[in-house]
């Protein structure tokens, strides 16, 4: 049996004890750790990976999300820590990766993991194959130049130039990134599709999901009062790629009883191009929703017509909340299933998105049946169940069993 170096690691009780872990898995997040966004659900996942025998670090340029069970090291000095993270953005890059090689240089353990979410450089992946560190990523999208062809056909249809901000640059970066990871995580099948699509191995991807909090969605408290009729709820950027133009206009084809609450950043191109839609009386724009348990205990129903996602982690947590879902095949994740959870249908069929809208406002008896079927299914989607597959991923690949 080899020699693993001893380190000090918090046990699950949250006492700090000497332990020889058996794997040690860095994690490079680019993005601040803030308990919101992609941060969220990278720390969601890393905390839940740990246990006695694997450990897990976080290399972030600073964390305000406190984050008991792994070791997390803030790349910027303190004294940048305090800044809007625009303003030091440019320098986080190469003092993170500095301290990601200093972390695995001082980590003596062979059962050793590189786990990077997006935006790595070439020269880091170069490091990391010098130290032959086996290299996971983190695909939270599909591939870009399906994302691009997806989002330019998008914008083209409501006439206006694309915004998404894919260039050619960007997928050639991609492509060369993506050869030189060892595996990908692909949270999603139309993630995994888009890569073999676009000429990765199989072989690299590895099925994964993302998760949800019971604890962050646990409540009785509703955000809105209650309404006379469907209250269908949407959450995300409200903006093309998700589909909120889409959803706009098959509600008020819908003609049903009720009303439509989006929650979200709004692209400035939804509110120029569609202000009348918006200025329904049966439609309520509201800002980032902090306790979005109380916005879904508030709903009826989840709508979510998006067109490129990887995890979408709103989908898991309308689940978890007993939410029916009519969405997409890139918003279903992997926990919605057609005429199970809900309904999954093409972005663009207007007909029948506005037959689904229907369908679900007047059979009650319906709704009830796939609340309870998303309830019971969004169990295998905590983020304790979907992290201890990750966990058993990565040990593995590492070709090691448990």
């Amino acid at each position: 049996m080899e020699n693993y170096a001893p380190r000090m690691a918090p046990n699950l009780d949250g006492h700090t004890t000497e332990v020889a872990l058996s794997v040690s898995t860095g994690v490079l997040m680019p993005l601040p750790l803030t308990g919101k966004g992609v941060g969220y659900t990278c720390g969601s996942l890393a905390e839940a990976m740990v246990d006695q025998n694997f450990g897990v670090t976080i290399v972030t340029p600073r964390s305000r999300w406190p984050l008991p069970l792994v070791e997390v090291i803030e790349a910027l000095p303190a004294w940048k820590r305090y800044f809007p993270y625009g303003w030091v953005k440019n320098s986080a890059g190469r003092s993170m990766e500095a301290a990601f090689l200093s972390y695995l240089d001082r980590c003596r353990s062979r059962r050793l993991a590189a786990y990077l979410w997006p935006s790595a450089s070439m020269e880091l992946l170069q490091e990391l194959k010098r130290r032959d560190v086996t290299v996971f990523r983190e695909q939270f999208n599909c591939h870009t130049r399906t994302a691009k062809t997806i989002l330019d056909q998008a914008y083209g249809k409501i006439g206006v130039a694309p915004m998404h901000g894919i260039t050619d640059a960007t997928v050639d970066r991609e492509a060369k990134i993506l050869e030189a990871m060892d595996y990908i995580f692909c949270p999603n099948q139309p993630v995994e599709s888009s890569l073999v699509e676009n000429g990765v191995s199989k072989s690299k991807c590895l099925e994964t999901s993302y998760g949800w909090d019971p604890v962050r969605l646990s409540g009785k408290n509703q955000l809105l009062p209650s309404s006379h009729g469907l209250t269908a709820v949407f959450v995300g950027i409200i903006g093309v790629r998700k589909g909120a133009h889409l959803i706009l206009d098959y509600w008020a084809k819908s003609r049903v009883t009720g009303r439509l609450v989006l929650a979200g950043r709004m692209e400035p191109v939804i509110k120029e191009k569609y202000s009348d839609l918006l200025a329904r009386e049966d439609v309520t724009v509201l800002d980032y929703v902090e306790d979005v348990g109380a916005l879904y205990r508030s709903a009826d129903i989840f709508v979510f017509p998006s067109l490129e996602e990887g995890g979408p982690q709103v989908t898991y947590e309308a689940c978890g909340c007993g939410l029916p879902i009519i969405t997409t095949s890139m918003g279903a994740g992997r926990i919605v299933r057609n005429e199970r959870e809900g309904l999954v249908l093409d972005p663009y069929d207007a007909a029948g998105w506005i037959t689904a809208i229907r369908r679900l406002a007047e059979d009650t008896e319906l709704r009830q049946r796939m609340s309870v079927a998303a309830l019971e299914h969004a169990e295998r989607f905590t983020w304790t169940a979907v992290a201890r597959k990750r966990r058993e991923q990565i040990i593995g690949r590492l070709g090691y069993g448990n």
